[in-house]
């Protein structure tokens, strides 16, 4: 379990504050309340993507990404007043990396000290079959922007189904980070008018059970811990509600966390398989609303991207008791 208790400025000089939830946008700018405790549930069956392939759902503001873990650039399509033109390349932040799961890169940018600051986070899996992305501002003037991005090199190719454990039945762990509206920092400004958010920083960890045989997944982001504002109230463990996985290998499906005693939808969950017998899996979600004693704007915007347990890249210790 990885743990950071130091709260941490994004960007140096920036002072971490209680959040000021704001309400989401949709692609074509109109606002987006988040609305009761139990969300209305995509269709996993048929839906609504954008031309990247990701389901609205899931994409919410993001349009595209380029993400080359080699040459740690980052370029950005995001429909969110982040900066010109159209594809924005965002700058390397590794003070943002401090606290997060071993792997995800961070970047930024604030095109000027009184726009937005938005901040990506991304990953590729230990054989670079496939890759994730979580990008978010905290927002500004009663909105904010964000999306969440995965893809693939090469085709589905699920592991072999057979008898006994560990074949056609695997498990996929390692870490989460997410982006929220709430919990960050509020970098400097002359007049309060004029204020703007970092995103907050979440971490947690992700277990993961898929069948091939059955074509399910479901799973757990749990031990999650806001980086950049620790006093706020603990955060609640997300159920991955199984789903189908389609012949393409890819899957969509509701979040729960459980509110009070009661078992809540709060969000979508999505993502694709990659390599050799699957071995890689890159996803992400969107929650709002999970947190009765915040307000009912909050949103988060996760990604994680997670090697299957047994093969090279693994996390060793979430891996531990699985089969194979």
């Amino acid at each position: 379990m990885r743990r950071q208790l130091t709260v941490l400025a994004v960007v140096a000089g920036l002072v971490a504050c209680d959040g000021n939830p704001l309400i989401s946008t949709t692609d074509e700018g109109t606002t987006t309340d988040p609305g009761t405790t139990t969300p209305d549930p995509v269709d996993p069956t048929t839906p609504t993507v954008t031309d990247a392939g990701i389901p609205v759902a899931l994409a919410k503001n993001l349009s595209s990404v380029s993400y080359d873990p080699v040459a740690k650039t980052l370029a950005v399509t995001i429909s969110g007043l982040d900066a010109t033109p159209v594809s924005v390349a965002y700058t390397r932040l590794p003070a943002a990396e401090v606290g997060l799961p071993a792997g995800y890169e961070a970047y930024s940018i604030q095109e000027d000290p009184l726009d937005r600051l938005f901040l990506g986070v991304a990953r590729e899996s230990a054989d670079g079959s496939v890759r994730g992305v979580a990008v978010s501002d905290g927002g500004q003037f009663n909105r904010f922007f964000a999306g969440g991005y995965y893809e693939r090199t090469g085709s589905f190719t699920p592991p072999a189904v057979g008898t006994g454990p560990g074949v056609g039945q695997v498990s996929y762990a390692g870490g989460y980070v997410g982006l929220d509206n709430y919990s960050g920092p509020l970098p400097p400004v002359p007049d309060p008018a004029l204020q703007m958010q970092g995103p907050g920083r979440v971490e947690g960890d992700v277990f993961i059970n898929a069948n091939f045989a059955d074509m399910l997944v479901n799973g757990t982001v749990y031990n999650r811990m806001r980086l950049d504002n620790p006093l706020l109230p603990p955060l609640t463990d997300l159920v991955l509600v199984a789903t189908d996985i389609t012949a393409d290998g890819e899957f969509l499906g509701i979040v729960e966390t459980t509110i009070d005693g009661t078992i809540t939808g709060v969000g979508d969950y999505g993502g694709i398989f990659g390599g050799v017998d699957a071995s890689g899996l890159a996803g992400v979600l969107v929650i709002d609303n999970f947190d009765p004693d915040l307000g009912d704007a909050i949103s988060e915007t996760g990604v994680f991207v997670l090697t299957q347990c047994g093969k090279p890249g693994e996390d060793v210790t979430l891996c531990t008791g699985t089969a194979p």
